[in-house]
């Protein structure tokens, strides 16, 4: 019967193969003659860059990728937003090829699969400069009114009653770096 190794002894075991694999894997590498220089700027794949993104933008516009779930294309056409035709982003350039064009002649990617196990698409859709400043400018007015409620010791700046929140002692303060 086989006796048992000791903690020591599985230790220096797997410390042993983990060097043979790794002296196995250097003596098949193939040796790596690319240079920066030669293959251009290293990417990332940490999450710091979207995955969908367009390397170009249309002068006066905002532009955004809607999915196509059912009725948010028809939001973003209700309040301004229109679809982007290939050539006004570059035509059939590295990210608008023509799989990524659809029958209406307007920019999609395939984004996955719906419930119903379909391709899922996302958009390619613009609104005028204009109106996505005045979108975000009342965007940042309702956070600064929570802001201020949070200064001023409330939980909330909406309006909403704050029974049953946690407020500290020596309530609430917030300060800015």
């Amino acid at each position: 019967m086989a006796q048992a190794l000791t903690m020591e002894q599985k230790i220096e075991k797997a410390t042993a193969k983990a060097a043979a694999r790794k002296e196995a894997v250097a003596e098949s590498a193939i040796p790596r003659e690319r240079t920066t220089a030669t293959r251009g700027k290293r990417g990332t794949f940490n999450g710091t860059e979207g995955k969908l993104r367009i390397g170009h933008h249309i002068d006066g516009y905002h532009l955004h990728i809607f999915n196509d779930t059912p009725g948010r294309i028809e939001q973003a056409l209700n309040v301004g937003y229109e679809f982007v035709k290939p050539d006004e982003v570059g035509g059939t350039a590295v990210n608008v090829v023509s799989r990524n064009t659809d029958v209406g002649d307007k920019v999609r990617f395939l984004v996955g699969t719906d419930s119903n196990n379909e391709p899922q698409y996302a958009y390619l859709m613009k609104l005028k400069q204009e109106f996505y400043e005045e979108d975000q400018s009342a965007l940042q007015a309702k956070n600064d009114a929570v802001d201020a409620a949070i200064r001023g010791g409330k939980n909330t700046g909406e309006g909403h009653s704050t029974d049953g929140f946690y407020t500290p002692q020596g309530g609430i303060k917030l300060s800015r770096s």
